[in-house]
């Protein structure tokens, strides 16, 4: 019950609505918070087909709440799409899904079967057993309407996995059979063994609901599972499955694919008048489904649909838009176990259909409007992924440079690392946004919402690639830097610890002390003279700040090393210096030189612990 009040919390506080809101119906949350009695009042009041546009503008955790409260709750659960149910069940607790459950028709049922129980084109039985447990805790009706309805083959599927069956031959005497066949039989001809203990009752209870309400499916199942083959039976089902998924606007795995083939804008292909559909009529039935997703950074999406008022552009757009997750759904989680992932998913095709207009209207509401009256949403989400896939293929010819030692990338400071890792992903549909703010947490990493985060993105790799040379031509490679500590007894002891910045802030205090601008352990007995001379404090100020003839210095070092191998490039090299000058400032903001801290635990550069002249 706690559990169920938070879900239902947090779904009230959450800033996550659909795309589109008929503004002429009553507002979930007006009637959640309002006495029973009269929310009940206001939703009778309202035509079957609004009360169905009402569920569906409601999140999946509280809709059990409304539809209980309509005086055609069974009609009304009945009306919603399948895939609207589906989510509906998944995000609500066990208890509210079986009040559902025992309203839902046998297409509804058929399709939690199809969505839910199948990984790829294999069928999964613990799937289909958790659903079948919670259809007999609905009412054994309900197990009966299923049974009714549900696909003959998958039906053969199912049963193969849970029992045997033996055929007492003509001409043998019943008493003579009993001796040798399973004990368990319904009609003393076809007699079952059931292959898992744990779920007999239900395996039984469903036989026997079966053979009571059509026997003669019992007799085909019978023969069926005695006769049939596995493998081509659930190719078979397979099959029906995929084309009733596919009448839902719901792709198999395979199909899907291709919504994460890159596509170029002069290849995007316009909406012909013929597509857009005709008037809706009380027959007509909603889109699959209308995802609900954060309108934070996707707002020339929400405002170039909010100016759309055709209905039957509408439509249409609910209708692509379904289709579109559906597809990216099938593609990055095809089981779906939690609803979050869903989410993450519909937060995704809205980004990247953002990203789309803001590409190609350039920033400009009313020519992302016409974009989305013009074209396909598919393409406007395959011109994003071609956008952001051009990332990977940049962040590989970085790390893949002629004359560069590749291992130099394991040594990159975070959040440069991080901003690499997240476009480097091996498939295509993985490349992701590194998001510095939440490192450490599960959401360190998301899909890209905006332009600008590609944009941002680029320009740290195109960092990352002026850097690389130029700190193997600074410092050598990887295996001279790890030298460094497998010889000597410094602070630092694994070769993770070391990071381009430790290189630079390293050779800056050899500099500093010795006049020697390389990368070696900073002899222990310099430690304090470093920190003398590159800090100082100004006038109020309790932090040490690096002083500006440093900075200077160091800048000016490096532009002399970067003409070597071309221009130098300013901003590159300062934005990654004053970086390296941040992080010796964050942990030496208050140190002095006549109490320095420990070397021991100083993480910004190397230190040789061992004094000259003593041995380790």
């Amino acid at each position: 019950m706690t559990d169920r009040k938070e879900r239902q919390q947090a779904a009230l506080k959450s800033r996550r609505r659909p795309l589109w809101h008929e503004r002429r119906l009553p507002h979930f949350r007006e009637l959640i918070e309002a006495p029973a009695e009269e929310a009940e009042k206001k939703i009778a009041a309202l035509p079957l087909r609004d009360q169905v546009e009402l569920i569906l503008q409601t999140p999946w955790e509280l809709r059990e709440r409304l539809i209980v409260l309509s005086p055609q709750a069974e009609r009304l659960v009945k009306a919603l799409p399948p895939q609207e149910f589906f989510w509906t069940l998944k995000a609500i607790s066990p208890e509210e899904a079986v009040t559902l459950l025992s309203m839902a028709s046998a297409t509804q049922l058929q399709f939690l079967f199809d969505l839910d129980c199948w990984r790829k084109d294999r069928f999964v039985l613990e799937r289909a057993l958790a659903w079948l447990t919670l259809l007999f805790e609905a009412t054994e009706d309900t197990v009966a309407r299923w049974l009714k309805g549900v696909d003959f083959d998958f039906l053969v599927t199912l049963m193969k996995r849970l029992i045997e069956v033996y055929k007492r031959p003509d001409g043998v005497d019943l008493t003579e059979a009993r001796d040798w066949l399973p004990p368990y039989t319904l009609d003393d001809t076809y007699f079952i063994n059931f292959r898992l203990d744990k779920f007999e009752p239900l395996t039984r209870r469903i036989i026997e609901i079966l053979i009571e309400i059509d026997p003669a499916r019992y007799r085909d199942l019978m023969e069926a599972v005695i006769w049939e083959l596995p493998a081509e039976v659930e190719e078979l089902a397979y099959r029906w499955r995929r084309a009733r998924l596919a009448d839902w606007g719901i792709p198999d795995y395979y199909e899907a694919l291709d919504v994460y083939a890159p596509l170029s804008p002069d290849r995007m292909r316009q909406i012909e008048p013929s597509y857009l559909p005709p008037a809706p009529d009380e027959e007509t039935p909603p889109p699959a489904f209308l995802p609900a997703i954060h309108l934070e950074g996707v707002e020339i999406l929400a405002e170039a649909l909010a100016r759309i008022t055709d209905w039957r552009q509408v439509d249409r757009l609910k209708r692509e838009l379904a289709w579109l997750a559906n597809k990216v759904l099938m593609v990055d989680v095809g089981t779906i176990d939690d609803v979050e992932e869903a989410r993450r998913v519909f937060d995704k095709v809205a980004g990247y259909l953002n990203i789309g207009l803001e590409y190609l209207a350039r920033g400009q509401v009313e020519a992302a409007k016409r974009l989305l009256e013009t074209y396909f949403l598919e393409d406007l989400f395959r011109v994003a992924q071609g956008l952001i896939v051009d990332l990977r293929r940049y962040a590989r010819e970085i790390t893949t440079a002629k004359g560069l030692d590749a291992r130099i990338f394991r040594h990159l400071d975070e959040p440069y690392a991080s901003y690499l890792k997240g476009v480097m992903a091996k498939e295509a549909n993985r490349i992701e946004l590194f998001v510095p703010e939440k490192m450490g947490t599960a959401e360190e990493f998301r899909p890209f919402r905006r332009l600008e985060e590609i944009d941002r993105v680029r320009r740290i790799l195109s960092e990352i690639a002026y850097l690389a040379p130029l700190i193997q031509k600074a410092f050598g490679t990887p295996p001279l830097w790890l030298a460094e500590i497998a010889l000597k007894k410094t602070n630092l002891l694994e070769p993770g610890d070391l990071k381009w910045s430790t290189l630079v802030l390293t050779a800056l205090a050899n500099w500093l002390t010795r006049q020697k601008f390389r990368f070696e352990a900073l002899p222990v007995e310099l430690w304090p003279e470093f920190l003398r001379r590159i800090f100082t404090r100004l006038p109020g100020q309790e932090r040490n700040v690096v002083r500006e003839s440093v900075r200077r210095e160091l800048l000016e070092n490096f532009k002399a090393l970067a003409s070597q191998l071309g221009p130098p490039e300013e901003d590159h090299l300062q934005s990654f210096l004053n970086f390296c000058l941040f992080k010796a400032e964050e942990e030496f903001a208050f140190a002095e030189p006549e109490n320095p801290p420990d070397p021991r635990y100083v993480q910004a550069l190397l230190i040789e612990l061992t004094p000259h002249g003593k041995s380790a």
